[in-house]
């Protein structure tokens, strides 16, 4: 799949709402609390705000992956960010789109040294897929390891974990994933994955933070940066309000 830039990123949201079909009614307040066009609005802000200030500072408040998040945090100005990126397949030779594996992250970041995944849920109260975050983990270790990169599964979540698991409750991330994992490497072609060995790396991949802390850190932030020219500093006030107003709304 090639990573493309986020020039048509408001035609890749439509194309999302496309696809919910009789419920796209409930769109017409904007979106409000709609996990993909909260994602829209803070990392296409993001994208564009200075990217060691904000995005590296909100890499940074994120917990988990410290050493791959901290490369990230690094390389975050050489950054190939793509919101929407369709969908990747663990099982390409399925004749079915359900047996196919279908993986679709919520973003993809590249890096000189990464390769990561990044998963949104929204503010109010959702579930992740009973097998969803352990076909991320698997496509985040897959794609890095054929790249030469190191992986990261980034989680921008409504509240701290525990998260909601569909038929298994509140689970910590790792624990969803361990949960799930041998069903998924079973049906997963054209890999050497070792279940036992994968488990040893999760710590090191899985990183996650909330909304609200993106918030914070992005008004610290737009308080503690100095830009003396006028219009310039107008434009970076603009987009980070544009990030704290957009998770208000949407909470």
């Amino acid at each position: 799949m090639n990573i493309t830039s986020n020039s048509r990123v408001i035609g890749r949201l439509l194309q999302e709402i496309s696809w919910v079909g009789s419920t796209v009614k409930e769109y017409r307040n904007g979106g409000r609390g709609f996990e993909d066009v909260l994602t829209a609005e803070v990392f296409l802000a993001l994208d564009f705000l200075p990217r060691q200030s904000f995005w590296g500072a909100v890499v940074e408040a994120s917990l988990g992956a410290t050493k791959v998040r901290s490369l990230l945090q690094q390389e975050i100005e050489q950054a190939d960010f793509t919101l929407y990126p369709g969908s990747f397949f663990l099982t390409p030779s399925g004749r079915a789109y359900q047996k196919e594996l279908a993986v679709q992250p919520d973003g993809v970041i590249k890096t000189p040294s990464c390769f990561g995944l990044i998963e949104a849920k929204r503010i109010k109260p959702s579930s992740f897929q009973p097998e969803q975050l352990a076909r991320e983990f698997v496509l985040v270790m897959k794609e890095a390891l054929n790249q030469n990169q190191e992986p990261i599964l980034w989680l921008i979540l409504g509240e701290e974990p525990p998260v909601s698991v569909q038929g298994h409750g509140r689970l910590n991330p790792i624990d969803a994933i361990e949960l799930h994992l041998e069903s998924v490497l079973n049906r997963t072609e054209n890999h050497n994955f070792e279940k036992s060995l994968l488990l040893e790396q999760v710590d090191e991949v899985v990183c996650w933070t909330t909304w609200q802390t993106i918030a914070e850190v992005v008004k610290k932030q737009v308080g503690d940066i100095t830009i003396t020219e006028p219009s310039a500093r107008g434009c970076v006030q603009r987009l980070a309000n544009s990030v704290v107003q957009s998770i208000t709304w949407h909470s």
